[in-house]
């Protein structure tokens, strides 16, 4: 069972998500080349001095979840300096609230509003691109992107490829699925003397969980609330959503259907068993509260999560107590969603792509740059403990900080200073898990799913009726799962496997 649980997708973090339809490309999808207007001066044909002889300001739209930075205007003019002295040019950080985010940035693309750079979600990078939002990057990538290419490595960088242009970097990050792993409260791990090391799939988990429902009443076992453990694991690559999957990112490239499979009734009947034990908390179904925060208020012992290089360590400084994880898969993978996750792309309405994509690749090069945007400036927003650890000025947090914007966002981290709560060696940890990383056959294929929109639509709402009531064992699988996969063949599933593999077949002929 422990190789039977790992069928489940990975997503993009959580707060990533903007609900954002994918409607990813294939590499064939002739729309996105043909969107860029010709005789635009996009292409890189001018020499470093002479395409930096005049003066340029360079707009960077940011999405900013929550309250917009107070100092943001001061940190935009000290990375100005740098770059006035690097570029001649001058930095112009426009923030745009994560919620209305998708609205304005079309508004700002159809009207032609000054935009030079701007941050691309993985779900909506393919339907700019084929919207013309944004131009093609290998040209201005040869000419001033060279020290990106070297960041970010071949084939994450061809990961980002559409129609066989390369139109986003990705952001510098753990590009895998993570390793598949239960956390577990270490207070009450001890206190109850659990053999964590025997703990090797789902099937190893019943003692522990029964352990924690006899001696620690008012402790649910195992919590499952916003997101349920389907979201996070996964032995497939989900393709772009879960309408037709590779199993073992291979299977030959042929695309199957999930929820057909033995795999996935197994993982049903275990979860509806731990529900029927009172292993699972009974709002499981309907609850909005992660499994993360039920442990930190003592309300839970345990849960699932996907956890990158360093994981471990940032959800116990989250949770405030520490947190024991237990890998429950060998092997991590890479695919396409998780290595275009987050990407940095230049706008059509771009002046002079030229000069942005230099400071772009000051992004990716330059530290001093990378630690004013990842982090302020030093003395205000942050001190030094030694020469790259840092943490919050005396009387300063996380809430009362001047500056602070999401990190996965950062062009490149792993060039700035590391915070006291990460470990010390993340970056060298996360060039080695990118390395290592078990490529799926389809990396680089992106699913172009405006042929079958309308039913991916329908599919979406059959999913939304019945998945989160059977993935979090409230269902029964043997009353309502026949139900979900009728449901499913109704609303036109084989049709979208039957596109996917088609558009997969014809990427997989080019890309031999």
């Amino acid at each position: 069972m422990k190789k039977k649980l790992k069928f489940v997708s990975l997503t993009l973090a959580a707060i990533m998500s903007m609900g954002l339809i994918s409607a990813c490309s294939s590499n064939n999808d002739n729309n996105a080349a043909s969107n860029t207007p010709s005789g635009t001066g996009k292409e890189a044909n001018a020499s470093p001095n002479e395409a930096t002889k005049d003066p340029f300001e360079i707009t960077l739209a940011l999405p900013i979840i929550g309250a917009t930075p107070a100092d943001l205007p001061l940190v935009q003019e000290e990375m100005s300096k740098i770059t006035r002295e690097k570029i001649n040019a001058t930095v112009k950080i426009l923030p745009i609230s994560i919620g209305t985010w998708t609205q304005q940035m079309n508004l700002m693309s159809s009207s032609g509003e000054k935009l030079d750079l701007m941050f691309e979600f993985g779900q909506g990078y393919s339907a700019d691109t084929a919207a013309g939002k944004i131009i093609p990057l290998d040209d201005l990538l040869d000419q001033y992107g060279t020290g990106i290419k070297g960041a970010i490595g071949p084939d994450y960088m061809a990961s980002a490829k559409l129609n066989g242009e390369t139109y986003g970097v990705p952001v510098y990050k753990d590009y895998t699925t993570g390793t598949n792993s239960i956390l577990m409260d270490k207070a009450l791990v001890d206190k109850h003397k659990i053999d964590v090391t025997s703990i090797k799939g789902l099937n190893d988990l019943d003692l522990a969980f029964q352990t924690i429902k006899e001696n620690e009443p008012g402790i649910v076992p195992f919590a499952v609330g916003l997101v349920v453990p389907a979201d996070k694991y996964g032995d497939y690559d989900r393709l772009g959503n879960r309408f037709g999957v590779l199993p073992g990112f291979d299977n030959g490239l042929k695309v199957e259907n999930i929820f057909e499979s033995k795999a996935y009734e197994d993982y049903l009947n275990t979860m509806h068993n731990w529900f029927k034990a009172g292993y699972i908390n009974k709002d499981a179904a309907t609850s909005q509260i992660s499994g993360m925060e039920m442990v930190k208020a003592g309300k839970a012992f345990a849960y699932f999560d996907g956890l990158k290089v360093g994981g471990a360590e940032v959800q116990s400084a989250a949770a405030g107590k520490e947190l024991i994880a237990v890998p429950i898969s060998a092997n991590t993978y890479a695919t396409t969603s998780d290595a275009t996750a987050g990407l940095w792309a230049i706008s059509n309405n771009s002046k002079n792509p030229e000069r942005t994509m230099m400071f772009l690749e000051l992004m990716y090069t330059d530290k001093e740059l990378a630690n004013l945007f990842l982090w302020g400036i030093e003395g205000k927003h942050y001190v030094k403990e030694s020469d790259n650890i840092i943490k919050y000025p005396e009387g300063i947090s996380a809430t009362t900080v001047g500056y602070t914007i999401q990190t996965w966002m950062v062009p490149n981290q792993s060039i700035g200073y590391i915070r006291t709560t990460d470990l010390p060696n993340v970056w060298e940890l996360t060039a080695e898990a990118n390395k290592n990383a078990i490529k799926s056959k389809a990396l680089g294929f992106a699913f172009n799913s405006e042929p079958v929109k309308n039913e991916i639509t329908a599919l979406q709402n059959v999913i939304e009726q019945y998945r989160k009531a059977l993935e979090s064992g409230t269902f029964d699988p043997a009353d309502k799962l026949e139900e979900l996969r009728d449901k499913l063949k109704a609303s036109g599933i084989d049709k979208v496997i039957a596109e996917k593999q088609k558009q997969l077949d014809e990427w997989a002929a080019t890309n031999k």
